[in-house]
């Protein structure tokens, strides 16, 4: 069996900020014979740049239920 990392970068409309919001997705995989076995989300960044100033924006984290789709 082998594992991996592969990372994307998806962009997604988050509910609180009526806007859209780039997100990083690390995935573990394992696989055997080129066939994958699992695949889970071993690591998620949000980048918002407004999250970057401490006090600019409150994280109220609506936007999990859209994340928690990525969850496989």
């Amino acid at each position: 069996m082998q594992t991996r990392i592969e990372r994307e970068w998806k962009s997604i409309f988050c509910p609180d900020q009526k806007e859209n919001t780039l997100i990083m997705l690390e995935w573990e995989i394992l696989s055997e014979g080129g066939r994958i076995l699992k695949k889970r989300l071993h690591q998620m960044d949000c980048h918002h740049p407004k999250l970057t100033k401490w006090g600019e924006l409150d994280c109220r984290w609506r936007c999990e239920r859209i994340l928690a789709k990525y969850e496989q």
